[in-house]
């Protein structure tokens, strides 16, 4: 006689060797960890084998766990893209979307396209939280993280947003006591305000700069507002200080040199499948033709 294949146990197998833990498992899919657990066990009782060593502190895969998770992973991960994209013919994207940003760009620059977004879609919350540190998505419990710089997670999947320009600012108060440089080389004779203390070389057109940083500040704006107060130059994101050069409020130094330009990424978990909503936020947050 033929055997129903037990899609729910693969699929359900899948997350908790992707999460980690039963608990992890279940809070993903809002399952109980005494359902997940009894969810696994009816499914290794069919199988006829074990699939998983546990503890009270781990899980590890027994070897036919690891055959087995190696070959209906990418069964799983197509039956749920498949899912998504029959439900996405006649839904609309909703649900909570938990986003996590660095604090100067997802508030200046994020924030503003979330804004739009909720207001063409009523059915989805964000929750929203700004921190410089990098979170773990998994862990943490988010759907998308908005981050600054190269990556180095093979774990993420990545969507480029953005590039952002750099550029070197000081106030007209320090200009007037301490000059400007008009070489890359002048930039060794300034004080300079960084936001981590690891930054200090400073690529200039082609040369490599070691500044002396007098203040290290560990956030963007205050970065900028230090800046502002005359204590010394920056190198940061245009978008942190276009207002304040419009203004006139502080000075772009050395235009003419080529300056690095920082890649801003979308990320999310491999384990994890975009819901309706998720891709449409994607989409939203690309830059402008």
């Amino acid at each position: 006689m033929d055997q129903l294949i037990d899609f729910d146990g693969m699929a359900l197998f899948v997350k908790v060797v992707e999460h980690g833990s039963l608990s992890a498992a279940g809070r993903a899919v809002g399952m109980p960890k005494a359902t997940v657990s009894r969810q696994l066990a009816l499914l290794e009782q069919r199988l006829g084998a074990p699939l998983l060593h546990r503890s009270t502190r781990a899980l590890s895969l027994t070897d036919v766990g690891r055959r087995y998770f190696a070959r209906i992973r990418p069964i799983v991960r197509d039956a749920e893209l498949a899912q998504v994209e029959a439900m996405a013919s006649h839904a609309v994207p909703s649900g909570l979307l938990r986003v996590s940003a660095t604090v100067a760009y997802g508030q200046l620059v994020i924030a503003p396209k979330l804004f739009g977004f909720l207001e063409r879609h009523s059915a989805v919350n964000i929750d929203l939280r700004l921190s410089d540190e990098r979170v773990n998505l998994v862990a943490g419990g988010y759907d998308l993280a908005i981050r600054m710089g190269v990556l180095d997670d093979s774990e993420l999947i990545s969507r480029k947003l953005d590039t952002v320009p750099m550029v070197l600012v000081a106030s007209p108060a320090y200009v007037e006591v301490h000059g400007a440089p008009r070489r890359a080389e002048d930039l060794s004779r300034h004080r300079a305000i960084v936001t981590r203390i690891d930054i200090d070389h400073w690529n200039i057109g082609e040369e490599t700069v070691r500044i002396a940083w007098r203040m290290s500040t560990g956030n963007m704006f205050v970065t900028r507002d230090a800046v502002r107060a005359g204590l010394g130059i920056a190198l940061v994101p245009l978008f942190l200080v276009s207002h304040e050069l419009a203004q006139g409020s502080l000075l772009q130094l050395l235009p003419e040199q080529s300056l690095p330009e920082t890649q801003v990424t979308a990320v999310y978990a491999r384990s994890v499948t975009p819901s309706l909503a998720l891709n449409a936020l994607l989409e939203s947050l690309q830059p402008e033709p």
